[in-house]
Parts: structure tokens; sequence; C-alpha cells
């Protein structure tokens, strides 16, 4: 049972290693927008890559206001260090690759960063703006095919959640906080 284990651990960080091997590739070309952002043409969503210095990647085609809201969003998963949590909830699901629940937790963790990420973004663009970003969100969105292990990106996981959570998302009273 050991080495059955060990083998779904290896099997496990080898395909998270080979998805960001060909994700790293896909922008190997992509050319310096400002600071830590980059441009690619075939980025199909914006995204941050890298855990040390990580860089934010869009695509080439956006309106100011989808980069806008899409820079704004990854420098959120920025100071939030959701490119370091998210790699770390990947190691953990790993070790434990085979209880369901532990693949689960990965999940609803990497919905939960997509969601927190929102609603800071909705708070510093104003709570006027919520039909642009969602349209943003919209446009960006790409569809997955698999469990991501990598990149935390705009458009990433499930966007008719997202995009109702911040249409209905109301300014907070003082009283709360």
């Amino acid at each position: 049972l050991s080495i059955v284990w060990l083998v779904g651990v290896v099997a496990v960080l080898i395909y998270a290693l080979v998805s960001y091997i060909r994700l790293r590739r896909l922008v190997d070309d992509a050319v310096l927008l400002k600071d830590n952002i980059y441009q690619s043409e075939r980025a199909g969503t914006a995204f941050i890559l890298g855990v040390i210095r990580p860089r934010i990647y869009v695509p080439y085609g956006l309106s100011l206001n989808e980069r806008y809201m899409s820079i704004s969003h990854e420098k959120a998963h920025i100071s939030r260090r959701d490119h370091l949590v998210k790699p770390l909830g990947f190691i953990i699901a790993a070790v434990y690759w085979f209880n369901p629940l532990v693949w689960l937790a990965y999940i609803l963790l990497c919905r939960d960063i997509e969601l927190a990420c929102d609603e800071k973004v909705i708070k510093k663009i104003g709570y006027d703006k919520k039909k642009d970003y969602s349209q943003a969100l919209l446009n960006l969105s790409i569809p997955k095919k698999y469990i991501s292990a990598c990149p935390v990106a705009f458009g990433e996981v499930g966007i008719n959640e997202r995009i109702k959570n911040v249409l209905t998302m109301k300014k907070g009273k003082k009283i709360i906080s």
C-alpha cells in the first residue's frame, strides 16, 4: 500500500510539473507591459504564474476596461498571497490523493480564492462597476476540462456562481464591520 500511495503522489506531482512547464512554454514569448505584467498572444485569460516572483499574464486584444479589471483581480491575488496558498493546497491534495474529500476541499479552496478576490476588486473599483466587472469575467472565462494545478486565473472557476455573487454583492454596513 505504501508503494501504491507513493506512486500516486509522484503521478499527481508529475502532472502538476508538466502542467506548469506547458503553461510556461505557452507564454515564453510574452511581452512586458509594465512592472510584472506581461501580454501574450497565446494566453486565453489573465493569470498569475510563479511562486517566488509571480508574474501577471494577460491576453492581447483586451479592451482597456477588461485589462484594468483582470489586472486588478490578479493584483488582488498577489496581495492575498494566493500564488502561495494554491500550490500548497495542491501539494496537500497530492499527498492525500486517495481521499476524495481532500480533492473536494481543494476545489472549494480554489472557488473561495476567486470569490474573495472578486470581492476585494469590487470594493476597490466601486460597487457601481459590478456589471462591467461581470462582463469582463464572462468575456475572459475559460472552460475547464481538468483540475488546474498551477495558475491563479481571472476566468478560472465557477463563472456562473462568481457573476451571481458579484452582481448581488452589497456594500457592507459600518455597524457590521
